[in-house]
């Protein structure tokens, strides 16, 4: 159907190309699909409690031919996966990171806004200067002497730098 059909019987649109409309039933469900080219890609809507509404969504892209252990003794797909806001910054972007900690699964929650749960974060959205000031000493220290022992935390380190810095782009581009 097309994306005004769609549109026309309640759901969302998306660009304006063919739409295949599905209506997900309460409890776990997974919408799986595959490209003309074999690629595969699962859409698992899960719910909160047994048998109620989904509220959250795990995707999984299973053809990049690469895999992580999972916490289930087995392993799970990796991939290259990024999500993009406001004039087109990359608020997260997984392309970077090592084979090891590119994403298995992407969540999407289908919580409304208001909805969401507490954000462990400080009220102002940063770290204190304290531990600002002992994020930019490991910095210095990989950046120093990059071979030492400090070097199996660089993963760690980068993903905490990359983090404070959009929260401080953050605060710049509200203001």
């Amino acid at each position: 159907m097309s994306r005004a059909d769609a549109l026309a019987i309640g759901f969302a649109g998306f660009n304006d190309v063919p739409h295949k409309a599905i209506d997900v039933p309460d409890g776990a469900f997974t919408i799986t699909a595959r490209t003309s080219e074999g690629r595969r890609v699962t859409f698992c809507f899960l719910e909160k409690t047994y048998g109620g509404p989904p509220r959250f969504i795990d995707i999984q892209f299973h053809d990049r031919g690469t895999h992580i252990p999972n916490a289930d003794g087995g392993v799970s797909p990796t991939f290259n996966a990024f999500a993009i806001t406001r004039g087109g910054r990359f608020v997260a972007d997984s392309r970077s990171l090592d084979e090891a900690r590119k994403p298995t699964i992407l969540v999407l929650s289908l919580d409304k806004a208001g909805e969401e749960a507490a954000h462990p974060t400080r009220p102002d959205g940063g770290r204190k200067d304290r531990d600002l000031a002992d994020l930019l000493d490991r910095a210095a220290a990989v950046i120093a002497d990059p071979d030492s022992e400090i070097r199996s935390d660089r993963n760690d380190l980068v993903d905490s730098l990359h983090a404070e810095a959009a929260i401080r782009r953050q605060r710049t581009d509200a203001s």
